[in-house]
């Protein structure tokens, strides 16, 4: 009995040290085979690997959405002479002041959210409308000056009666207006900062918006042909004629506005913008094309999806 302990002890002391080299399945004892199995234990746990597994980041919704609406146009325009002519338009002569024009104007756009507060987005504005020059038609013959009177030029005329004898003749131009057809296009991206925020007591929240706005137009006449009267008080005059002419340049629109909540997803929203600076075109002709404008825009906008 104590060679059977002895040898079970030998053999516990011979498998710690052998177990450190290599890993033996079987096992003979004193002519009896003994079967050995090795189970390996891991070492990561299989309950967090699963609760890895469960809980996967999430990514945040992009919250974005659709805007559109109509509105007006607010434009200042004007068509005059190169300075160095020292030509004036009739409009400048009867010292008349500057013309302000209304045109419907439509626009649809997309916004998205990347703060709570801030939003960037794209639009499209359209507009289409009349504006006018004054104009008048001088009468023939030798002509000494013009002046102003009662909003009418008056035009001072040397008339030869008599051979060699002559007199001054004044005629009232009679002034009416020369239209043309005036089309816009831009395209503003969008940046907006909201300062407050809805809640239970307010469904008013108001907003103010900076954006690089690329800017275009078409002028066209209206008639086949228009030629402007462009004069002085020496005497001096001359007739442009106004072609088509399209022109454009980038600039900057400033705006505020304010948005009520209708529902959950819609809101309506009212919105006021100034461009700057102002948009000059010149022709080859001589001519220049001033316009400045403003809008003022009545809206809807759609949230498309569920982001926050």
């Amino acid at each position: 009995m104590k060679r059977y302990f002895l040898i079970l002890g030998m053999f516990c002391i011979l498998a710690q040290v052998s177990w450190a080299f290599a890993v033996s399945d079987t096992l003979i004892i004193d002519g009896q085979t003994v079967y050995l199995e090795e189970h390996e234990t891991p070492f990561s746990d299989s309950l967090s690997n699963a609760r890895k597994k469960d809980f996967r980041e999430k990514r945040r919704e992009i919250t974005w959405g659709l805007n559109g609406g109509m509105g007006t146009q607010i434009s200042d325009f004007g068509i005059s002479r190169n300075e160095l002519s020292g030509l004036a338009t009739t409009n400048d002569f009867l010292d008349l002041s500057d013309k302000i024009f209304y045109h419907s104007s439509l626009f649809v756009g997309g916004y998205i959210k990347i703060h709570s507060n801030i939003e960037i987005g794209i639009s499209a504005i359209g507009s289409k409308g009349v504006v006018s020059e004054a104009n008048a038609e001088v009468a023939a013959g030798s002509t000494v000056s013009f002046y102003s009177n009662l909003n009418q030029i008056q035009q001072v005329v040397l008339t030869e009666v008599q051979p060699q004898v002559f007199e001054l003749d004044t005629f009232a131009l009679s002034v009416q207006n020369a239209n043309f057809s005036l089309t816009s296009f831009q395209v503003p991206f969008n940046l907006r900062f909201y300062v407050n925020d809805f809640n239970f007591k307010s469904k008013w929240k108001a907003y103010g918006e900076i954006s690089p706005v690329y800017r275009s137009f078409t002028l066209r006449n209206r008639q086949a042909s228009t030629q402007l009267l462009f004069l002085n008080s020496d005497g001096n005059y001359e007739y442009l004629e106004v072609r088509e002419r399209k022109w454009s340049n980038f600039g900057v629109l400033v705006g505020v506005g304010s948005e009520f909540q209708l529902t959950k997803r819609m809101n309506a929203f009212v919105q006021a913008s100034w461009n700057f600076p102002p948009v000059n075109s010149s022709s080859e002709s001589g001519l220049n094309y001033f316009t400045q404008y403003s809008n003022l825009f009545l809206g809807l906008r759609v949230l498309m999806n569920n982001g926050k």
